[in-house]
């Protein structure tokens, strides 16, 4: 005989366990009418004659029902009356006892506990004869409202029963009251299905109330079966599925009754569902499992049966019983999470596997919360989307908890792992080592730029923690292979809390994997460890840095962008630096990029510039510092002359020594003649209308595109083509950035390009000219001082002059 799976087991004894209450529950007594007063109507009596059931119609609105988010109007729907709460006083003195004992034989018809509800008044309803309410479900109208209760006054008439649905499960209820001191009640769970079947005679009038749980009432439990043996063998079961190696990482038990996920809490369970909860809670707390809520979602995309495609009267799918042929893509996870306290774990989405569900066959002919058809397109044909979405409970053995967050979501794990460590202080380090261990060893291997966040927890977490060695593991195992930035203020934290002698090789390493993508991040994290160290920060945490900043030095022309071409440098380098030939051939030669070398090297801003030069003149040497600014002049791609360089100076300049250096009056001088030789002298003009035009196309029609281009005085041409010569001049213009606008002229056969001669070039260059000018007013405003100053000050009166003539043109 084939052994029993220890899941089948569980689901057996969890459908084993009773239903306290039921989804719906009813009642009839005699008893002292209240009295009930009605604004615009005033004091009732019972049974309420025809006079005053018209006056209270005439102090009434028509009762609206909801479609999703709309509040609508429609008798076919909804044919009653209704009057507002505010406008409805009950009272009495024998009515406060009546009231308490319909409550109490409504909640315990329904698995509560007495007092455990809460009654709001919601409308006071008028059905005339022929009156209705087609089968809707309630919506949540209050906080923590968990089901209605409807009242019957005393009226004469006749139908109109009340019929209730929860699944394949149906109750009809006669709501008839006609005695003088008859109520006639009825209660039942927001998610059930109801309907209103029409008064054949007479009227109705009822009192309609939320039921809801007592706000903050903790301490109040629902009265419960005894499953004491129940969760005995549960116990056993779930501690033999705990040690399985083959067992499911959790397990997901799907709720009886539907709940939104605003309405979803242990201590808002119906029925079945309240018994279940109760049950695994103690079974889960002595077999070492963690019990949780969530919400179930379930996505499906397929192919419909071709026998299902049926048309309504509009020509569009029917597809309320259309089935899948095929399953394409299925997508199932789990969020919306709740703690049996009342907490809402960090937990984001956890993946869901189809044999982690239970009960088996649960959803197995349960129709969809959403379906949408798609009608077939080009080579595409029908396709169904699907969606379902349930309450359920989710356990998992403690000691894989970490392992299971971490895979779906590792920022909501380290989260839970924290608040966890926080809840067990008194435990001490030995927790913490070992939750922060498990993380480590389960952090994912997925893309790497899917996990920041959880990265920059975890470092926070670990200085919290103050265990080094785990830090250290950290830095290696987790942040060196995924390092991207985002967890630099975080990393400069644990850096400085495992000290200069674990930091040092760290620092390297990383310098070694990740300047040439992100030297930007590079920099910055080693600019906050430079200004957390002072004086009496000691000579290691100085030699680290220092070893950090030659790294940095000596990996810079690698790191850089290279230029397109070689003879696109500018050649005043080699005569502000003094550099040979061979020299500078070096510092090309090292920035090359290797075959399989990875992505090109990322762009250098000005926060980079400065703090690498900032670095440089504190923690390296000043010759370190100028062969960083020979190799920044040296490729002007990766450090633009013209707009970063400026920008850069600018911050360096306020930096304590940094003006007076020899690297500051390079960068300087270098930036000042890039400026100078393209902007001296404002753009001229063009005094005639010929374009550049570098087509290589040598066909005819591009051969009339280039003598236009050539022609100093014309400014328009036509050119009647057909669509696809026209189409090979629009793609000519358009990717030789020709200063050319076109259009089609669809008139004649055939169309006509009309193409027309534009100062495109020229507006760009006036554009550029004046970002220069301010470039070229900020380089003299920061100009070198000191041993530099008199070098630098012929460009200083050229930088101010060519700002001078920009105002004077």
């Amino acid at each position: 005989m084939e052994q029993e799976r220890v899941e089948d087991a569980i689901e057996k004894l969890l459908e084993s366990v009773d239903r306290p209450g039921d989804f719906c529950t009813n009642g009839r007594l005699f008893a002292p009418m209240p009295r009930l007063e009605v604004e615009g109507a005033g004091a009732l009596a019972f049974p309420v004659p025809e006079a005053q059931i018209r006056a209270l119609i005439r102090a009434a609105e028509r009762a609206p029902y909801g479609r999703g988010t709309k509040t609508l109007v429609d008798r076919s729907v909804r044919d009653c009356w209704q009057i507002e709460p505010e406008r409805v006083r009950l009272a009495g003195a024998a009515w406060r006892k009546t009231f308490a004992g319909i409550l109490g034989s409504a909640a315990a018809g329904l698995g509560c506990e007495p007092g455990r509800l809460v009654a709001q008044l919601h409308k006071l309803l008028i059905y005339e004869p022929g009156g209705f309410f087609a089968p809707h479900h309630d919506t949540e109208k209050a906080d923590g409202m968990v089901a209605t209760l409807s009242i019957s006054l005393p009226a004469a008439g006749g139908g109109g029963e009340l019929v209730v649905r929860h699944r394949d499960r149906a109750r009809t209820i006669d709501m008839t009251a006609a005695e003088p001191s008859e109520l006639a009640f009825a209660a039942f769970y927001a998610d059930c299905t109801h309907e209103v079947r029409p008064l054949t005679e007479g009227h109705r009038l009822s009192l309609v109330f939320n039921l809801c749980l007592r706000a903050g009432d903790t301490d109040t439990r629902r009265e419960a079966p005894d499953y004491t043996a129940e969760v005995d063998r549960l116990a056993e079961r779930l501690a033999e599925w705990g040690r399985a190696r083959d067992a499911t990482d959790k397990l997901v038990w799907l709720l009886d009754h539907e709940y939104s996920e605003a309405g979803l809490s242990f201590d808002a369970l119906k029925n079945t569902d309240a018994a279940v909860a109760r049950v695994l809670a103690r079974a889960a707390e002595r077999a070492a499992c963690e019990l949780r809520a969530a919400i179930v979602h379930i996505e499906e995309y397929g192919t419909p049966a071709y026998e299902d495609y049926d048309w309504d009267e509009e020509g569009m799918y029917a597809d309320d019983d259309i089935r899948l042929e095929e399953v394409d893509d299925r997508r199932q996870w789990l969020d919306g999470w709740v703690d049996p306290g009342g907490g809402q774990p960090p937990f984001g989405e956890i993946e869901l596997r189809s044999e982690e569900l239970l009960p088996r066959g649960a959803l197995d002919g349960v129709p969809p919360d959403e379906q949408e058809v798609h009608e077939a397109s080009g080579n595409a044909g029908v396709s169904v989307e699907r969606a379902y979405r349930r309450a359920a409970f989710v356990l998992w053995p403690r000691s894989k908890a970490v392992a299971i967050l971490a895979r779906d979501d590792v920022a909501g794990a380290v989260a839970w792992v924290a608040a966890d460590l926080q809840r067990n202080a008194a435990e001490g380090g030995e927790r913490a080592r070992e939750r922060t261990a498990q993380l480590i060893d389960a952090w994912p291997t997925g893309p790497y730029d899917q996990d920041g966040e959880g990265r920059a927890r975890m470092l926070r977490l670990l200085s919290a923690t103050g265990d080094e060695a785990q830090a250290a593991r950290f830095l290696r195992r987790v942040v060196l292979p995924r390092y991207d930035g985002s967890e630099n203020e975080a990393l400069a934290v644990v850096v400085d809390m495992i000290g200069p002698s674990a930091s040092r090789p760290f620092l390297l390493d990383l310098i070694g994997a990740h300047l040439r993508r992100r030297p930007t991040d590079i920099l910055a994290l080693l600019r906050c460890l430079d200004e957390t160290r002072d004086d009496a920060s000691g000579a290691a945490w100085d030699g680290a840095l220092r070893a950090a900043v030659r790294a940095v030095l000596q990996a810079l022309p690698a790191a850089l962008p290279p230029p397109r071409e070689r003879h696109n440098i500018v050649p005043s380098i080699q005569r502000l630096a003094r550099l040979s030939d061979e020299s500078l051939d070096d510092i090309l030669d090292d920035n090359e990029t290797e075959p399989g070398a990875g992505k090109r090297p990322a762009r250098f801003g000005d926060d980079a510039v400065h703090d690498l030069f900032t670095l440089a003149l504190r923690r390296g040497t000043a010759a370190g510092a100028e062969g960083a600014a020979v190799a920044v002049a040296a490729l002007p791609a990766a450090v633009t002359p013209d707009r970063t360089l400026p920008a850069a100076l600018g911050r360096l300049h306020a930096e304590e020594g940094a003006a007076g250096s020899g690297a500051f009056a390079l960068l300087w001088r270098h930036a000042a003649d890039f400026l100078l030789a393209r902007s001296a002298k404002p753009p001229e003009e063009p005094s005639d209308w010929v374009i550049g035009a570098n087509v290589g196309c040598r066909c005819e029609h591009c051969q009339r595109l280039r003598a236009f281009c050539k022609d100093p005085a014309a400014r328009t041409a036509r050119f009647p083509l057909r669509k696809e010569l026209r189409a090979h001049l629009h793609q000519t213009i358009d990717r030789r950035g020709l200063d050319i606008e076109h259009v089609t002229e669809r008139r004649g056969r055939p169309f006509t390009l009309v193409c027309t001669k534009t100062r495109a070039t020229y507006r760009r260059r006036l554009a550029e000219y004046a970002l220069d000018v301010s470039c070229m007013r900020r380089l003299a405003g920061v100009a070198p001082v000191g041993a530099h100053a008199a070098r630098c000050a012929p460009d200083v009166a050229r930088l101010r002059e060519a700002a001078a003539a920009s105002e004077r043109g």
